[in-house]
């Protein structure tokens, strides 16, 4: 029983190891102060992100609701690349309007996507 269980486990962990994201780099449009935020939350800086938000206007909480990154507010934009480091830092100084809205999802956890998915996705970052 315990070497099914050990086969199980480690069958598993093979198929999750061969799903993979993908890499974002972002891309600044300008060289505001608010790209560099919205660049810092969605490449999951969170030291940088937090100097930059304190420095630039001074409230770390005034620059969480107020910055906007690509149309989101910097813990939406932070979600959508899985930055959750940043989205973590953020969700606490952030107006629940402006956080990620936590409904449940339903996702096809049979689908076997093929083992080199890894790619690269440039995103161009404007902030406001």
């Amino acid at each position: 029983m315990k070497n099914t269980l050990i086969l199980a486990s480690l069958i598993a962990a093979g198929l999750a190891s061969g799903v993979q994201a993908a890499d974002y780099v972002f891309i600044a449009r300008d060289n505001s102060p608010e790209t560099k935020m919205c660049i810092a939350a969605g490449s999951n800086n969170r030291i940088a992100l937090r100097m930059q938000m304190s420095s630039d206007h001074g409230v770390s909480r005034y620059n969480a609701n107020t910055v906007v990154c690509n149309g989101a507010s910097l813990a939406q934009f932070a979600h959508k690349y899985g930055a959750d480091k940043t989205y973590a830092y953020l969700a606490p100084l952030t107006q629940n309007k402006y956080l990620y809205d936590e409904r449940v999802i339903i996702k096809d956890i049979s689908f076997n996507a093929p083992k080199d998915t890894s790619e690269t996705v440039y995103v161009m970052v404007s902030g406001q």
